[in-house]
C-alpha cells in the first residue's frame, strides 16, 4: 500500500472522529477566549480568536455533510449520535456569537444555514438506527436535537436583535419629542453607591448608546439620578461592557424567559443523555467501535461542562441582578411610588440574601476592568511619512492594497490614562451646566476665527481629519516656540502654556483611528471615504518626514 493510500485510509477511518473532536475543542476555545477578548487588547489574540470563530461553523457543518453516509456503517452506527452535538456547537457559546459587527448584519444567512444544517442533522438520524423504538438512546438523541435546533436558532435570533435597536423595531411619534413615558420601576433618583447602583443604572440607560449606533434619538428622556462625581467613568464603563454584551453576545436573549428555559432544557438533557449513555454502555459493550465509545463520551462530557456553564453564568452575571432589581420593584414598592429608588434595599431577608451573595460573586468589580482599559491610536501624518519609506508599504500600493495594509499596521493601542479619564468626566459636567457651556461655546467661536477657518456645517467625518490635521500643525508650532523659549525668546503675548499636550494628541489619534478603522461606531453619516482620500491627497506631495509634511501643510494653510 502506498503512501498516498494509507493516508487515505487513515483519513477514511479517523477524519470524521478527529473533526468532532475539534469541533468541540473550538467551543471550550472560543467559551475562554471570549472572555479575555473583552479586556485585553492583543493582535495575537484576536487572531486566535477569528481563527476559532470562522473554523467553528465550516468544521461542524463539514462532519454533518459527511456524516450522512459515514453513519449508515454498520461499526460506526453510534456516529449518528453526534449529529445533535453538532447543532449545540453551531448554536455557539453565550459569551460569542458574532466577531465583529458585519456579523451580525449577516443574520439571514445564518437562518438559511439553520434550515439546512437542521434538515441535514435530521437526515443523519432517519437514515440511521438512533431513532428506531428498540434503541435506548432514541429519547436522548431526540432531545439533544431539539435543544441543539433551539440553540442554533437562538444565535440566529441574537444576531438579528443586535443588528437592530428598539426604536427600529416599532413606530414612534415624533410629535412631541419632550414627551417620554416610562414605568414607575425605572423613574427617579438611585440612591446608594457601590456595584449594584452602577450596574443598575447603566442597564437602565442601554437603550440610549444601543439607538445612538443607528443615529440620533428622536426622543431625549428625562431621567435625573443622584450620581456621585467619581462614579461616572465607572457606569460609562459598565455601558461599554454592556454594548459589547448586546453587541457580541446572548445575554440580553440568555436571560429572557424563553433564553432560561432553554439553558435548564439543556443541561438536564446532557446529564440525561450522559447517565443513559452509561446504562446502553453497561449492556451493549459490544454492539458499538470502542473509539466511537470513547469519542462520545468525551461529547457528553464536553456538553455537560458546556452547557452548565452556561447556566451559571447567567445566573450570576450582572443581567440577572438587573432583572431581580426590576422584579423587587413591581412589588409595588412604596420607595418607587415616591420615586426614591434604593438598589436591592435588604428590607426583607431574601433580598439581603440575594444582594450579599451578589456582592461576594462580584467582589472586586470596581477593580476589575470591564474592558481593556486602552483606546487606539492612528496617525495620518504619521502614516503618509512612513508609508512613503517602507518597503512593505511601497509593494502593499503595487499591488493595490495600500488602505487594508497602511490602516491596520500603522494603528497601534495605549493605556487610558487617569487625565483623560478626568477630562471625559468633568466634560459630562461642564455640559450639565448651561452657562459653562455658553462660555465653551464662545472660546470655540473665538478659536475658529483666530485659526482663520470655518469648521461649522460641515460633516463628522470632515470634521475629524480637519481638527486632526489642525492639532498636529498646532502641537508642531508649539514645540518650535517651546524650543526657542529654552533658548531666551519670549512666547506671544496673551499665550498660555499647553496643559494637556499629550492627552490632546491621544484624544486626536483616537478619533481618526475611529473613522479609519471604526466607521461603525460613528454616526451612520460619518464615512472613512474622506479618510481615503486624504491619503491619497498626501501621499501623492513630495516631502521625505513627518515633519516636512507639516512644515508643507502650515504654508499652504498660511496661503
Amino acid at each position: 500500500m502506498t503512501l498516498e493510500e494509507q493516508v487515505l485510509h487513515a483519513w477514511k477511518e479517523w477524519g470524521i472522529r478527529v473533526l468532532v473532536l475539534l469541533s468541540l475543542a473550538i467551543q471550550v476555545l472560543l467559551l475562554v477566549l471570549a472572555e479575555f477578548r473583552r479586556r485585553v487588547d492583543s493582535g495575537v489574540l484576536r487572531a486566535f480568536v477569528w481563527s476559532a470563530y470562522m473554523l467553528a461553523d465550516s468544521t461542524a457543518i463539514y462532519v454533518l455533510g459527511h456524516m450522512s453516509v459515514t453513519s449508515r456503517s454498520p461499526e460506526h452506527r453510534l456516529m449518528a449520535f453526534w449529529a445533535p452535538f453538532l447543532l449545540l456547537h453551531l448554536g455557539g457559546q453565550d459569551n460569542i456569537t458574532a466577531y465583529s459587527i458585519e456579523d451580525n448584519r449577516l443574520w439571514l444567512r445564518h437562518l438559511q444555514n439553520l434550515v439546512v444544517q437542521v434538515a441535514a442533522a435530521a437526515y443523519v438520524l432517519y437514515v440511521s438506527s438512533m431513532l428506531d423504538s428498540r434503541s435506548l438512546l432514541r429519547e436522548a438523541t431526540i432531545i439533544l436535537f431539539l435543544v441543539g435546533a433551539a440553540k442554533y436558532g437562538e444565535r440566529v435570533w441574537a444576531l438579528w436583535r443586535a443588528d437592530s435597536t428598539p426604536l427600529g423595531n416599532k413606530y414612534m411619534s415624533f410629535e412631541s419629542p419632550n414627551r417620554v413615558s416610562f414605568s414607575a420601576e425605572i423613574v427617579g433618583p438611585v440612591h446608594g453607591r457601590g456595584w449594584e447602583a452602577s450596574t443598575y443604572i447603566a442597564h437602565l440607560l442601554l437603550d440610549i448608546p444601543r439607538d445612538l449606533m443607528n443615529g440620533p434619538l428622536p426622543q431625549q428622556p428625562r431621567i435625573y439620578f443622584w450620581i456621585f462625581h467619581d462614579e461616572v467613568y465607572r457606569i460609562a464603563e459598565r455601558q461599554l461592557s454592556l454594548m459589547h454584551d448586546v453587541l457580541y453576545t446572548k445575554a440580553e436573549l440568555q436571560h429572557r424567559w424563553c433564553g432560561i428555559c432553554i439553558r435548564v432544557i439543556s443541561s438536564l438533557a446532557a446529564i440525561g443523555a450522559f447517565l443513559l449513555f452509561l446504562v446502553v454502555d453497561y449492556h451493549q459493550k459490544e454492539s458499538y467501535n470502542k473509539v466511537d465509545v470513547a469519542v462520545t463520551y468525551i461529547l457528553l462530557a464536553g456538553a455537560l461542562v458546556l452547557e452548565t456553564t452556561s447556566l451559571l453564568a447567567g445566573i450570576f452575571s450582572s443581567w440577572t441582578c438587573f432583572l431581580l432589581v426590576k422584579w423587587r420593584f413591581k412589588q409595588g414598592s412604596r420607595e418607587v411610588m415616591e420615586h426614591q429608588i434604593e438598589v436591592l434595599p435588604g428590607r426583607r431577608t431574601i433580598w439581603r440574601v440575594v444582594a450579599s451573595v451578589y456582592q461576594l460573586i462580584h467582589a472586586g468589580n470596581w477593580r476589575r476592568r470591564y474592558w481593556s482599559g486602552s483606546m487606539g491610536q492612528h496617525n495620518l501624518i504619521q502614516l503618509c511619512a512612513r508609508s512613503k519609506t517602507s518597503g512593505i508599504s511601497k509593494v502593499a500600493t503595487w499591488m493595490g492594497l495600500e488602505d487594508r495594509w497602511n490602516t491596520p499596521f500603522y494603528s497601534w493601542s495605549i493605556p487610558v490614562s487617569s487625565s483623560i479619564r478626568g477630562m471625559v468626566v468633568n466634560q459630562v459636567v461642564v455640559r450639565q451646566s448651561e452657562a459653562r457651556s455658553h462660555t465653551v461655546m464662545a472660546r470655540t467661536r473665538e478659536l475658529y476665527e483666530r485659526m482663520g477657518w470655518q469648521a461649522e456645517n460641515i460633516k463628522l467625518d470632515e470634521s475629524i481629519l480637519s481638527w486632526h490635521v489642525a492639532t498636529e500643525i498646532y502641537l508642531r508650532w508649539y514645540t518650535e516656540r517651546q524650543q526657542e523659549t529654552a533658548t531666551g525668546s519670549r512666547w506671544e503675548e496673551g499665550h498660555r502654556p499647553l496643559e494637556y499636550r499629550a492627552e490632546v494628541k491621544d484624544l486626536s489619534n483616537y478619533m481618526l483611528f475611529l473613522l479609519a478603522t471604526r466607521d461603525y461606531m460613528l454616526s451612520p453619516t460619518a464615512s472613512r471615504i474622506a479618510y481615503v482620500e486624504a491619503c491619497y491627497a498626501l501621499t501623492a506631495l513630495e516631502y521625505s518626514s513627518a515633519e516636512e509634511l507639516i512644515t508643507l501643510l502650515r504654508r499652504w494653510g498660511i496661503a
